[in-house]
């Protein structure tokens, strides 16, 4: 009796790592190399609600090097674009993953979500009117866009295409510089700094 057990244990010791290997990786090998299994693999699986793909490790990667750029528009007419434009005109490289400084970080939280109101923008968009009237020269307004360069597929970049796709501009926001809470903003920095 006892060798029957050891005999019974080792195969289940044997077969169910083996039944997990296929559950896991089975729903996403090939489907034309398998002959279909895989999908059908994965049908069964949805049905007891267990769903295997890919995008469980990177359920929403980046697809996209985007930057926000700001122009600052005065008074007299006059429209000039702030650091912000500067850095979404010459910014295309990967030093940025390496060397975020806060306002790296603030820019970048502002310009998620173009569709959709983001309170990380509205508060980025009044310190630089406030920036700029410290600097001396106040804008009557603030006009930022989104400046997006998508990722080229691997396949087309080892076919000599460039990295970045062209850059896709988009409006994303105004500020009025002289609405009340910025007009508080300013004052309240100017009684700080003198």
């Amino acid at each position: 009796m006892a060798g029957l057990r050891d005999r019974l244990s080792r195969v289940y010791n044997t077969l169910l790592p083996l039944a997990l290997v296929v559950l896991i990786v089975g729903p996403v090998l090939p489907n034309a190399a398998l002959g279909g299994a895989p999908s059908r693999l994965a049908q069964w699986l949805k049905k007891i609600s267990v769903i295997q793909t890919w995008n469980m490790y990177a359920p929403d990667p980046t697809r996209a090097h985007t930057y926000i750029a700001i122009y600052a528009e005065f008074e007299d007419g006059r429209r000039e674009p702030l650091a912000e434009a500067e850095q979404a005109d010459a910014g295309w490289d990967t030093t940025w993953a390496w060397d975020k400084t806060r306002v790296d970080i603030w820019r970048f939280y502002a310009v998620l979500n173009p569709d959709k109101p983001n309170n990380n923008r509205l508060w980025y968009l009044r310190s630089i009117c406030v920036r700029e009237a410290l600097d001396g020269d106040p804008p009557r307004k603030i006009v930022a866009e989104r400046v997006r360069r998508r990722f080229t597929a691997p396949d087309k970049v080892r076919a000599g295409k460039p990295g970045l796709g062209p850059a896709e501009r988009k409006s994303l926001a105004t500020m009025d510089c002289k609405s009340w809470p910025v007009r508080d903003m300013v004052a309240a920095a100017q009684a700080r700094h003198g």
